[in-house]
């Protein structure tokens, strides 16, 4: 393809064709694009989602063996025993909401690494909030009170007069010499 120089225009046939050639090669990708079936998820992508998961199953759950650690970072026996568990149900094609009533109906509310913020749980979400709030309410409000009154001690101690006793006498007689020199 030939590139004309600038200033010179392209005769009228050579710019239809070139759009038209454009134009078909568009509508052509379009149209491949349009019909093209959607290909089937892979094995091993759906395997890596499966995994994904099963890993964030795993971090919602704390191993039963009394170790407190969360199931993703624990290595023994229970904790293989229900990965094994989570496996298998997912494998079954179960949900994770499904798959966390499962273990809260055999273990109880405290198989979950956190507590579900709803009825009485919600007290452990909002009590520290709630108590840093106060403690530093009380702390503000105690310090204000210790500098306020010191401020008002060192206040009523610089306002108190000085009560001494001046002699007036000699800036008197100075005052009426002074004055007589001009009067």
């Amino acid at each position: 393809m030939r590139i004309a120089p600038a200033g010179t225009t392209l005769p009228a046939g050579k710019v239809r064709k070139t759009a038209a050639f454009l134009m078909i090669m568009a509508l052509a990708s379009i149209l491949a694009f349009a019909v093209t079936p959607v290909l089937p998820v892979s094995s091993a992508w759906a395997a890596e989602v499966d995994q994904t998961l099963q890993k964030e199953i795993e971090e919602s759950l704390i191993c039963q063996d009394g170790c407190g650690m969360i199931l993703s970072a624990c290595e023994n026996q229970t904790a293989e025993y229900m990965r094994k568990i989570i496996i298998d149900r997912l494998s079954k094609g179960q949900s994770k909401d499904e798959i966390m009533g499962y273990f809260v109906s055999i273990y109880g509310i405290k198989v979950l690494a956190a507590p579900p913020a709803e009825g009485f749980n919600i007290t452990a979400w909002v009590t520290p909030f709630i108590a840093i709030t106060a403690g530093g309410l009380l702390v503000y409000f105690v310090l204000e009170k210790w500098v306020f009154q010191a401020r008002l001690a060192r206040m009523d101690e610089e306002e108190k007069p000085v009560k001494k006793h001046v002699d007036y006498s000699e800036y008197e007689d100075r005052l009426e010499d002074e004055l007589k020199k001009y009067l």
